[in-house]
């Protein structure tokens, strides 16, 4: 049942909301994890290289938080509508982006997250029209 993919990728994303990045459960033991179009890219296989990335990626920002906008269910993947916001540890800039998470589901864990920071490549990728929800 998809109803329960979109229950996963909002429990995850209501904790990424909070600034908690610790829902590790969720996740396949070999999930892919991608930052697809962001400033500074990342692939990895595995919870514990998908963690680093996140480390890595998060040490550059302060009070770094993904809020979902809307989940759309595209079977076996939950496409989440969201926004990151946070300030740049180095300059301070407050920053404020509208982006896009793909979670590919396989029984009840996430196998694949690909971030993308631009909302319209991640509608595309999955042949969506870039005007979805």
């Amino acid at each position: 049942m998809t109803n329960a993919n979109v229950e996963i990728a909002r429990r995850v994303f209501d904790a990424w909301a909070r600034g908690d990045f610790s829902e590790g459960d969720a996740f396949d033991p070999d999930v892919e994890f991608e930052l697809v179009d962001w400033p500074e890219p990342a692939r990895t296989k595995g919870i514990d290289a998908m963690r680093r990335a996140w480390v890595a990626t998060l040490s550059a920002w302060d009070d770094f938080r993904a809020v979902a906008d809307d989940y759309i269910d595209a079977d076996p993947h939950v496409v989440v509508l969201n926004h990151i916001e946070g300030r740049g540890k180095s300059s301070g800039a407050a920053v404020r982006a509208e982006c896009a998470a793909i979670m590919s589901m396989q029984a009840g864990k996430v196998v694949r997250l690909a971030l993308h920071w631009d909302r319209a490549n991640a509608l595309r990728s999955l042949g969506m029209p870039e005007s979805s929800p």
